[in-house]
């Protein structure tokens, strides 16, 4: 009988342990259903949440590429105009600049107009170099025709202080070196030219010389672009309308040049043999004259500077020394004055060409 009770417990056991497994086994599937239930419930959430962070994200995206394209369409408006504005400027410099040319023509043909030359500051320092050479080269060739006993004489009377300079001695028949007779060949005639041609008021033989003088001195003191015109226009008229006035000037030039032999005839007594040297001289005196007019004919001033000798000391931004003579010290002679272009609204606008000088130390110095 005990055996088959227990026999009966262990059946009803097993029936209730598999009544508590599939218990278990129901609620097992319960939860995890219910896990399934809430992992898909979270997956559809997440993906939701994905799909709609991505919607933001793709409408943002859209937006902003929107803007951009705005902005980008804006700026692209805004260049066509300034293209535009731009096109139109240049479009209108074009114009302004063919008006300048136009004005600038009318100009140049009106400063022609009351201009005696077409030269300028540039051409007349040229010519006054090409002057200077001719110059020298004219004194350097009357070498051989030197009297240095009779040269001596005339130079150191004419310029007594050339002795103390130049000579040892009291001596009355001591003779000059041939150099320092040249040098004041060199001087005699630039100091002719320059009183003769250069100083004149407006040109040499001209007979309102004087009463131009006084004229232009009374207009510039009350307008100084009135007398530069005034300069320029009478000067024009000189050349190219000088009517009964040229015979005149054509008499003051020859006046010039016989003035000029005869004293070079007291150094060089054969200089008026024969035509060569009139020719020379009257090519010299006919430059001068002609640059004379084109210095007048500026819009600034330029003139030639005076120095006074034996009381200027050297300065070499206006003088260069002559052979043989110290750059310092006082200026003993000018052997050829400076040609200075003057501009008095604008100091960089002008020249200086420099004096050619003698200098010596003196025994204070």
């Amino acid at each position: 009988m005990k055996g088959e009770y227990r026999r009966q417990t262990v059946d009803g056991d097993t029936d209730s342990d598999k009544d508590l497994v599939i218990t278990s086994l129901t609620e097992s599937l319960q939860i995890h259903k219910e896990i399934l239930e809430r992992l898909n419930n979270e997956k559809e959430a997440f993906i939701a949440d994905m799909r709609k962070e991505r919607s933001e994200e793709q409408a943002a995206s859209m937006k902003e590429k929107e803007e951009t394209l705005q902005r980008l369409q804006a700026q692209m408006d805004q260049y066509q105009q300034l293209e535009s504005a731009y096109s139109a400027v240049v479009k209108e410099l074009e114009a302004k600049k063919d008006e300048y040319k136009r004005m600038e023509s009318n100009f140049y043909a009106h400063v022609r107009s009351i201009r005696p030359t077409d030269d300028d500051l540039s051409t007349i320092q040229y010519e006054i170099t090409h002057l200077h050479n001719q110059l020298n080269n004219f004194c350097m060739g009357l070498k051989s025709k030197m009297d240095r006993s009779g040269g001596a004489a005339y130079i150191l009377e004419r310029w007594p202080k050339a002795r103390e300079h130049f000579l040892e001695s009291d001596d009355e028949a001591a003779r000059l070196e041939p150099w320092i007779i040249t040098m004041f060949t060199e001087k005699l005639i630039t100091e002719t030219l320059s009183k003769e041609i250069f100083d004149q008021p407006i040109h040499t033989g001209v007979s309102i010389n004087d009463t131009f003088k006084q004229l232009n001195a009374w207009i510039e003191e009350r307008n100084t672009d009135w007398a530069i015109r005034l300069r320029q226009q009478v000067s024009a008229l000189v050349v190219r309308q000088a009517g009964e006035e040229q015979s005149s000037i054509d008499t003051s030039m020859e006046s010039v040049v016989d003035c000029m032999l005869d004293q070079l005839a007291n150094i060089y007594p054969r200089v008026k043999e024969g035509p060569q040297q009139k020719k020379k001289m009257e090519a010299i005196c006919a430059r001068a004259a002609k640059l004379n007019l084109a210095m007048k004919g500026q819009d600034i001033k330029v003139f030639c500077g005076s120095i006074e000798e034996g009381v200027a000391q050297f300065d070499s931004s206006l003088m260069k020394a002559s052979s043989k003579s110290t750059a310092e010290g006082t200026v003993m002679f000018v052997i050829a004055p400076p040609f200075i272009a003057l501009d008095p609204k604008d100091e960089e606008h002008g020249f200086v060409i420099p004096a050619k000088v003698y200098c010596n130390r003196l025994p204070s110095q």
